[in-house]
């Protein structure tokens, strides 16, 4: 309606606008002699005089007219020098028509050139003014300093300029005040809408969706935390009628209804999940457990029962924990409120609970530390549906022989191959023997994200992953296989049957890498059997084959509603590669090397550094292939557990385990003392240099990550390491022989002098950015999930 008056207000000026074309041209030329002096007198007086408001409203008509005229050339300006100077006191008139036409002018500026969108921008004054006029109890002005703020923030300059000057913490109050006090503005009625619908209220959807445009458009552009900016009370409101209009978008049935909000939002459901993401990135999250209550659910209420497991089990033998989960007070509690996430009755329930109005959780690149960077690549993902395969799946294995090989002829059976994942073929796919797995829980349910924060802070690592099976009667989901993490089996509903073999298939595979055939025969020699009821928690390690299925008993059945299916939480402590001994040895190695320099800044030899450098790379090679075929290299390094950190002197608990861990460090160094060769190494170096392919050594982009001390010479690039190791085949190519022997006494100096207490002080560091980046991913995709 407003735009088809604008229109008519154009059609109508039509036929004057030649005649005033050519006066509008001579008035510029003389604007800062002749028509500044007056305009300012004008402005000053405001709407305390008819004749100067009307003087103003035709002079900004007219300069709105002319910069609608396209530009002849990028660089014109059709604004007369000064009017910027004039600008703040016209946006913060008191005449609503000249605050609103001011911000009109400002809003055409900024689009005409990129020119005038930076000398806008670079005017602190006009910005500030324009983003005060937000605050008007004029719906006109308060509309137009909208559209102009949308405008201006075309460019980057633009946004950076309004960021900093609050303007999205003043969107999001605007926001919440015309959305909670329907007659905050006096709105005008459209003309053109039939007299049965509410006008008004269309209008106010029009502009709600505005400001929601300009808000998510500064958010989403935003490579800080801009949710620090914003109070917390302001910031609780606003994510909660985001999230409402979230899940209208989505189709999910809410007591208000956002239909025409949603119908005029120029900016896709994407940049909506994207900014409900951003402001809950970083917002502090009590959680109801810690690492304390979490190993008292598993091990016991003893800091010494835990201890016994790192040393006894960890990563060495599986392990039943019978009914642990609910042998306290706390305990139960915790059990209890994973349990009341689900129903328990019914299984179509469970199915409609846990995969109805879910979206997709991209995956996270192991060593990505930016989370700017990580919403940049999935933009167009972010709030999509799950995708079977990536977050579900839905499968059965038919044959139930315990520890059967794959030579048998056991095989994994998906239902979605070619059809499009839905609920109500999944629920198909249930009944007739297939079991829902579902993974990333811990971005899904509040519940399970706190256990599995709290479990990866008693571990010492950077997260812990959670997936959800849900298993129909007498029915095998995975097929025989083993894992490359170790995980925690927690039996919520039902009761599974569990073979597990005694001896691993694979010492400590590596996270992601290749899995070998099991080629397993059916041995009970070989093989534990064990009856998994709920509350239970069964403990297999990486590289133990295990598989299982559920059991039905008529006289159980009795007493629980659900034994007929099955229902567990798999909780997977995935120990990536910067936190297993060869990676704390790394960090070894760097910080040792970086002291080095440190101490030897003053030399400007190039020929001391260019070697220490090259010998430092391949240093690190030579560890990698020792923990190829070392397993202890591959063990997950346990020293920022909490279990490190109990008070030994008063407690005496874990005495016993922090002379394994520096035991386990003497081990590896003294390995690299002997083992590392210079040859094997540097064959692997011929290898990347002639096929001119460093993709074998990208498993040390990470190292990037570590705390810099200001030494900033002879850098490695560890995302482009081609053109160093070309440098250093070319330099030891012809001199193996004296290479070998500066490498050895290179290798035997970092041997002797390497300080474990400085790696651990740099291991702890890396952890918490691996930990903070990890968290701000958590918490943005429970926002999407949170349940109205």
């Amino acid at each position: 309606m407003e735009e088809e008056e604008e229109a008519r207000r154009k059609k109508r000026r039509k036929g004057v606008r030649k005649k005033t074309t050519s006066t509008s041209s001579s008035c510029f030329s003389s604007f800062d002699r002749a028509v500044f002096p007056l305009l300012l007198a004008a402005a000053v007086r405001g709407a305390q005089d008819p004749v100067a408001c009307s003087l103003l409203r035709r002079f900004l008509r007219s300069q709105r007219l002319a910069i609608a005229v396209p530009p002849t050339s990028p660089s014109s300006n059709p604004l007369p020098g000064g009017f910027l100077s004039l600008l703040p006191l016209l946006l913060t008139s008191r005449c609503p028509a000249v605050a609103a036409l001011s911000a009109e002018v400002v809003g055409a500026a900024a689009l005409h050139s990129m020119e005038m969108n930076m000398a806008i921008a670079s005017d602190y004054e006009v910005v500030k003014c324009l983003i005060s006029a937000l605050g008007s109890q004029s719906y006109r002005v308060a509309k137009a300093a909208c559209n102009a703020i949308m405008d201006l923030s075309s460019s980057p300059n633009g946004r950076e300029r309004l960021k900093d000057s609050l303007a999205i913490q003043s969107l999001l109050c605007l926001y919440c005040q015309v959305e909670s006090v329907p007659a905050y503005f006096d709105v005008p009625q459209d003309m053109d809408k039939p007299y049965s619908e509410n006008s008004k209220g269309y209008s106010r959807d029009k502009f709600l969706a505005l400001i929601l445009d300009a808000a998510m458009t500064l958010i989403n552009t935003c490579n800080e935390d801009c949710s620090k900016r914003i109070s917390p009370e302001l910031l609780k409101k606003v994510l909660s009628l985001l999230c409402e209009i979230w899940h209208n978008i989505r189709g999910l049935t809410l007591p208000t209804n956002n239909n025409r909000l949603k119908s005029f939002l120029r900016s896709s459901e994407f940049n909506l999940a994207e900014t409900i993401f951003r402001l809950s990135m970083n917002q502090i999250r009590p959680a109801p457990w810690d690492s304390t209550d979490v190993r008292m659910i598993i091990f016991g209420g003893k800091e010494s029962d835990f201890e016994n497991f790192i040393l006894n089990y960890w990563e060495n033998s599986p392990l039943v924990l019978q009914g642990m989960s609910k042998n306290s007070e706390k305990a139960n509690t915790i059990f209890s409120s994973v349990i009341g996430s689900f129903n328990p009755k019914i299984a179509d329930n469970i199915i409609d609970l846990i995969l109805a109005g879910l979206v997709t959780c991209p995956p996270i690149a192991s060593d990505e530390l930016d989370i700017n960077c990580f919403l940049h690549e999935v933009k167009d993902l972010l709030g999509s549906p799950i995708v079977h395969g990536q977050d579900v799946r839905v499968l059965r294995t038919s044959k139930l022989n315990p520890m059967c090989s794959q030579d048998t002829g056991e095989m994994e059976e998906h239902f979605f191959t070619n059809d499009p994942f839905t609920i109500p073929k999944c629920k198909k796919a249930f009944l007739d023997g297939y079991t829902i797995a579902l993974r990333g829980m811990e971005f899904r349910s509040d519940e399970v994200a706190a256990i599995a924060e709290a479990l990866a802070d008693l571990f010492g690592q950077p997260s812990v992953g959670v997936n959800v099976y849900l298993s129909p009667p007498c029915s095998q989901g995975l097929a025989c296989h083993y894992d490359d993490h170790c995980v925690f089996v927690w039996q919520i509903l039902g009761r599974k049957h569990w073979t597990v073999s005694t001896h691993p298939t694979a010492v400590l595979p590596r996270l992601y890498g290749p899995l070998k055939n099991l080629g397993l025969k059916s041995d009970s020699v070989r093989s534990m059997q064990m009856l998994i009821k709920e509350g239970d928690i069964l403990y297999i390690p990486r590289g133990y084959a295990h598989m299982a299925h559920t059991v039905y008993d008529e006289m159980e059945s009795q007493g629980s509603v659900a034994a007929d299916y099955s229902l567990h939480l798999t909780l997977a402590i995935e120990v990536e590669l910067p936190f297993q001994w060869e990676g704390f040895t790394h960090i070894a190695l760097y910080c040792w090397n970086k002291k080095q320099k440190k101490e030897c800044h003053h030399l400007v030899d190039s020929n001391y550094k260019k070697p220490s450098v090259m010998f430092t790379l391949l240093l690190h090679i030579a560890i990698k292939l020792i923990a190829d075929h070392d397993p202890v290299f591959r063990k997950a390094c346990m020293i920022a557990s909490k279990l490190a950190s109990f008070d030994c002197e008063r407690e005496n608990h874990a005495e016993a385990f922090i002379t394994s861990q520096k035991a386990t460090f003497l081990y590896v160094i003294e390995k690299i003392n002997v083992n590392c060769s210079f040859i094997k190494a540097f064959k692997c170096i011929e290898l990347v240099v002639q096929e001119r392919n460093d993709s074998t050594l990208q498993w040390m982009r990470w190292l990037q990550h570590l705390p810099q001390d200001g030494v900033e010479d002879d850098e490695i690039d560890f995302n482009n390491l081609l053109g160093v190791l070309e440098d250093l085949f070319a330099l030891y190519s012809n001199c193996i022989k004296e290479a070998i022997v500066e490498f050895d006494l290179f290798k035997f100096r970092f041997c002797r002098d390497v300080v474990y207490e400085e790696a651990c002080e740099s291991f702890n560091i890396l952890l918490e950015k691996y930990k903070k980046t990890r968290n701000q991913y958590m918490k943005g995709m429970l926002s999407l999930h949170r349940r109205l």
